[in-house]
């Protein structure tokens, strides 16, 4: 069942995911900025924890990533994600009493790194533990994805369990690739079977092989809290125009330092490595302009000087990039209505 309590899960993935799949292209010889650029991703939103990416982003990185790399580029993907890059998900295995708990409770908390509508299901029987993976890409994606999700469960199941966890089988609903032996290394079995009806990892499980008597049940249940609340917490990325105002409100307040001189196109354009034109048909695409939105943040900052400070009006005027006060004076008149002091006595005590 899809976890869709945050509104912020549906059709996304955790950032932690998408950078590690940025750090694979830009290590197969793809350009930084032009694989950002493609994924539509501010690099820097994903060291957030909370960030969610939009599921289709991700899918044209892999898109950009089959074509480079080719069949490969799922394993080649997960080769970068070393234990501890899917952030709380890579220790639930390790708290795990056993291997199967391990699954259970990776499927559990999927969506802390999944889009909701992939999943794993665990499925026990006698001597014999399936975990089958549900995606949710098609097309030529399809084949590089899961082998990148399979590739990391197996690996994240051997790192809490040993030679234990090697698999007895792994099949894969796709059709084999021409070579596949780059799979037989990541997985450490030659038993891979393709075109079968899922895809799925088999296991054949002995109690005294895959149980661990000694785990801690406290560490257990701590990160499933904290598993829960990445989950609770997430939120949606930004949109572009969202981190263009976020760039331009700090662009606006740097100007603190260079009185009476504002922000510059070039500048900020420069900052988001993007072109001086690019940045004016972004701006007309979202409805808007540099003029209006330097407007917009200059009111925005004028407002709060006047609310949370006791500075003049000249040295407002200054720090928002206004040559004096009667320059401002204007502008503040125009956007609000009021003069720059009526505005202030209405304001002062309510923030």
């Amino acid at each position: 069942m899809m976890d869709t309590a945050n509104p912020a899960l549906v059709n996304t993935v955790s950032g932690h995911v998408v950078r590690i799949v940025l750090d694979a292209a830009v290590r197969s010889g793809i350009d930084a900025g032009e694989a950002a650029r493609i994924g539509n991703i501010d690099r820097k939103l994903l060291g957030d924890d909370r960030i969610r990416v939009p599921s289709e982003s991700q899918y044209r990185l892999w898109t950009l990533m089959h074509h480079v790399i080719g069949d490969d580029a799922g394993v080649r993907a997960a080769d970068m994600a070393d234990h501890g890059r899917l952030h709380i998900w890579d220790y639930l295995f390790s708290s795990a009493p056993s291997l199967a708990e391990g699954f259970h409770d990776a499927s559990r908390f999927s969506t802390a790194i999944c889009d909701p509508a992939a999943r794993l299901e665990v499925v026990e029987e006698g001597s014999t533990l399936t975990v089958g993976y549900r995606g949710t890409t098609y097309g030529e994606t399809r084949s590089i994805v899961n082998e990148f999700a399979v590739t990391v469960a197996v690996r994240r199941a051997r790192n809490a369990f040993g030679d234990a966890a090697v698999p007895m089988r792994v099949d894969f609903a796709h059709p084999a690739p021409r070579h596949h032996r780059y799979l037989e290394d990541a997985l450490s079995t030659k038993a891979i079977h393709f075109d079968q009806p899922a895809d799925s990892i088999n296991y054949r499980i002995t109690e005294h092989q895959t149980s661990r008597p000694a785990h801690d049940p406290h560490l257990r249940w701590i990160l499933h809290s904290a598993a829960q609340q990445a989950i609770d917490n997430a939120r949606s990325m930004p949109g572009w125009i969202d981190s263009f105002r976020a760039e331009l409100c700090r662009e606006t307040g740097r100007t603190d330092c260079h009185p009476g001189r504002g922000p510059k196109l070039a500048a900020l354009a420069s900052r988001m490595q993007i072109s001086d034109r690019t940045l004016q048909r972004r701006l007309a695409d979202a409805g808007t302009s540099w003029s209006a939105e330097l407007a917009a943040s200059r009111c925005e900052r004028v407002s709060f000087l006047l609310r949370s400070t006791t500075l003049t009006m000249h040295a407002i005027a200054l720090r928002t990039g206004y040559s004096d006060a009667r320059a401002l004076s204007r502008a503040f008149t125009g956007w609000t209505g009021l003069s720059p002091g009526a505005y202030r006595r209405a304001h002062r005590f309510r923030d």
